[in-house]
């Protein structure tokens, strides 16, 4: 039987339970809350064995391959407040070279390696490796630009039905406070001012009109959809993560056999074992693929669903 080494945080409620899931099959387990490295923990690579070894105080592991990894979230190391900016640089960044090595250069399971992380984490590519199959599974039509006559004809084209979203999620400052930026419908007055989009290239689609939303947790050994009937609520309605839980009934469904198969084929392209999809079920019944998060969560999904995701994830650490 497998170790499993768990790197994540103090407050991560979904290593939370899986490591419960573990314990209670009496799998052995080795957590290490990564922003307290310096204060919990010793973490050393030895050129003569070429191992990887941590230790918490009380017990110390040889990370052989006997253990597979869960990489779910390696966090910056806490450190002392009043400190240079150039050198929390430096702590920040060899702390982050010392866990990939380890993560790179493990020969046993890792869930995800850094390097496979950060090939799979860019929707442009992930729309062109779906646009290969020949199957029912279709992508928004997209622009990325930072050219606002190009938006315009984009807006034009889609008789001013389109949405702005980010590669990536972000949340910004404010004077109301921290905000998450959510994907939104583009109106006809901030096109008025589409020039300003000429600073950076800026992600644009087609706004597909949804029967429901789905996310489909994948792993190595099978693929788990969950429905979220955003359109039930005005406030989830152009994105789910507006989160009206009261309202939005989430339910386990069986995917498309094309769905399963994209799903399939992207994990193993990226050399993942374990990713995170986002698809849209349109109104004519289409499968629309929005995204893969290689490492998104899930377990509100289980918790609003009852649907059990925390033994699909444990298990695949397992294999």
């Amino acid at each position: 039987m497998k170790n499993i080494l768990i790197l994540t945080h103090s407050e991560d409620p979904h290593a939370d339970s899986v490591c419960k899931y573990l314990s209670e099959r009496g799998i052995n387990t080795f957590r290490v809350e990564t922003e307290r490295l310096s204060e919990n923990y010793k973490l050393t690579f030895n050129s003569n064995s070429l191992t990887y070894s941590i230790s918490n105080g009380g017990e110390e592991i040889q990370i052989d391959d006997s253990w597979n990894i869960w990489n779910r979230r390696v966090m910056n190391p806490d450190v002392r407040k009043g400190l240079p900016r150039n050198i929390t640089d430096i702590i920040f960044d060899e702390s982050e070279k010392a866990w990939d090595g380890l993560l790179m250069s493990h020969k046993g399971k890792v869930v995800n390696r850094p390097q496979n992380h950060l090939y799979a984490n860019n929707k442009i590519d992930q729309m062109k490796f779906v646009s290969r199959f020949d199957s029912s599974v279709l992508i928004p039509d997209t622009l990325v630009t930072n050219d606002p006559k190009k938006v315009r004809e984009f807006y034009d084209k889609h008789k001013g039905n389109i949405c702005f979203k980010l590669h990536k999620g972000a949340v910004v400052e404010s004077s109301e406070g921290r905000k998450t930026v959510y994907t939104n419908k583009v109106t006809r007055e901030q096109m008025a001012n589409a020039n300003l989009i000429s600073s950076h290239p800026c992600f644009f689609q087609e706004y597909v009109e949804k029967d429901f939303e789905v996310r489909v947790v994948v792993t190595d050994s099978g693929h788990e959809a969950i429905a979220i009937h955003s359109q039930n609520s005005e406030i989830s309605k152009i994105d789910y993560r507006k989160y009206d839980f009261e309202n939005v009934p989430y339910e386990p469904i069986e995917s498309s056999l094309d769905v399963k198969n994209v799903c399939s084929e992207m994990l193993k392209y990226y050399g993942l074992h374990f990713g995170v999809f986002d698809f849209i079920k349109s109104k004519e019944g289409k499968d629309i693929f929005l995204e893969l998060n290689p490492n998104g969560q899930w377990l509100w999904l289980e918790e609003q669903s009852g649907h059990d995701l925390t033994s699909i994830v444990a298990n695949n650490l397992l294999d």
